[in-house]
């Protein structure tokens, strides 16, 4: 895709030149796992372990997994054994508030909206790729753009997801 696409002129491009991060090794992966009780989905493990642990991939690229920008945006890494508490889209709204903790009429994100999720990779203006880690639609990437006033929106499996990307960008 580099030599296709030198002048990085596909969205995001100039972010990651067309750069993949070497793959993380398993024991990296398993320590995570077991110091935040959780287990990531299959084919992202498998993805960041084999392929790449970062870098190319949709919007601006995937954080790089453990990394420091890859923390920084994660809530709360104790509220990932948490299940995912959403089943189709979200629009936060006074009346549709997913945890007790969360006041009517706050503009602020509850973690709670967050929970059992990751985020992977950064759109822009304020958007994000979230991977579902726990609950039913655990390995399902959705697309965050509430940072935007719209909605958190389910969408595939990574592999699926990643493959789309592939696929368009070539």
């Amino acid at each position: 895709m580099a030599e296709t696409d030198p002048e990085c002129r596909v969205f995001g491009a100039r972010r990651h030149q067309w750069r993949l991060a070497p793959p993380v090794p398993e024991a990296v992966v398993a320590r995570h796992e077991r110091e935040h009780r959780f287990e990531l989905p299959a084919s992202y493990r498998s993805f960041i372990t084999t392929v790449s642990s970062g870098g190319a991939g949709p919007a601006y690229g995937l954080y790089e997994f453990g990394s420091k920008s890859w923390l920084d945006w994660q809530e709360d890494l104790d509220l990932l054994p948490v299940p995912f508490p959403h089943n189709g889209p979200f629009r936060p709204s006074p009346e549709r508030s997913v945890c007790a903790e969360h006041a009517p009429g706050e503009e602020d994100f509850s973690p709670c909206w967050f929970t059992g999720s990751l985020v992977i990779a950064d759109i822009g203006c304020g958007s994000f790729y979230r991977l579902v880690v726990t609950g039913p639609d655990r390995g399902q990437v959705w697309t965050d753009d509430l940072g935007c006033g719209d909605a958190l929106s389910p969408g595939p499996d990574f592999r699926d997801w990643y493959g789309q990307w592939l696929s368009r960008s070539c």
